[in-house]
């Protein structure tokens, strides 16, 4: 049933944003730190290969991790591994904060489990060593020499991406105060452009669940997630950035930025890459 669990779902089938992934990838690759999109929830169920997720609470960004005041852009190391090997101290010593809402939390998830996603965490995935074998001794019984058994590496996990209704009133804020940051809609031409987004869905909403907008509405006048705020600048953000980028405001400004890289929230972040190390022990 979803009547108050994939409201995206209002839009309809073509028009809505992006929001359904089956993920691919080999051992140790994974994803960066992000938060997901449009002020979405998610699960994550894994159906072959374990998962190691690392999550950060609303508003306490990861070691190394560099967000504009906005949310709007964000510097951080060029990939997961480099992470690893740069802040892993700092990120066991958080572990121990004295503040335990600031404190990272992390779980393995197998095949078989499912992972919920809250809105506005910042997390990374990292895709643990398959410990199924790929192939199983045939029968008849094989020859006196048979080849060893292979073992699979490969990751496979079903995503979505959706808004309900604890998230909805931050949904809704998110779409009408942050239009640049939408995502999921730009590369369609069938998908509900992100400036209309707000509208379409609002318009949806009171159609079919007055009720339910009408009180997301009224919630949405301030965050309930501490991942985001409004422009502390003042800017509109409906209208082209003009502000000087985070990634040289961090280059004028330290000498800490070898190394990393500078996104939008427009662009994919979820793309799995591969790396070899073994992660440092704490």
């Amino acid at each position: 049933n979803n009547a108050h669990h994939d409201l995206f779902h209002l839009l309809g089938k073509s028009a809505r944003p992006d929001h359904k992934w089956l993920i691919v990838g080999p051992s140790r690759s994974g994803s960066a730190f992000h938060i997901d999109p449009n002020a979405t929830h998610a699960w994550n169920a894994p159906i072959r290969g374990s998962k190691r997720w690392i999550f950060y609470p609303p508003g306490v960004a990861p070691p190394g991790v560099l967000p504009s005041a906005d949310g709007e852009d964000v510097i951080m190391p060029l990939s997961l591994g480099e992470w690893m090997l740069s802040f892993w101290s700092a990120h066991v010593k958080e572990r121990r904060n004295v503040d335990a809402g600031r404190r990272p939390l992390e779980a393995t998830v197998q095949p078989g489990e499912m992972l919920f996603v809250p809105h506005g965490w910042w997390h990374s995935v990292l895709n643990l060593e398959n410990d199924t074998p790929s192939v199983t001794p045939v029968t008849p019984p094989p020859a006196p020499n048979p080849e060893p058994i292979k073992y699979n590496s490969v990751s496979v996990a079903l995503t979505q991406n959706y808004v309900s209704a604890s998230n909805l009133s931050d949904v809704l804020r998110f779409l009408r105060t942050k239009p640049r940051q939408i995502s999921g809609c730009r590369d369609r031409s069938d998908a509900v452009p992100p400036e209309q987004l707000y509208q379409r869905f609002t318009e949806a909403l009171q159609t079919q669940h007055p009720e339910l907008y009408q009180r997301a509405l009224e919630e949405s006048e301030g965050w309930k997630c501490r991942a985001w705020t409004d422009d502390p600048d003042g800017n509109d953000s409906t209208q082209p950035k003009t502000k000087t980028s985070i990634l040289a405001r961090a280059k004028a400004s330290s000498n800490t930025s070898e190394g990393a890289f500078s996104f939008g929230f427009d662009q994919p972040s979820e793309n799995a890459f591969s790396f070899s190390f073994d992660p440092p022990s704490e």
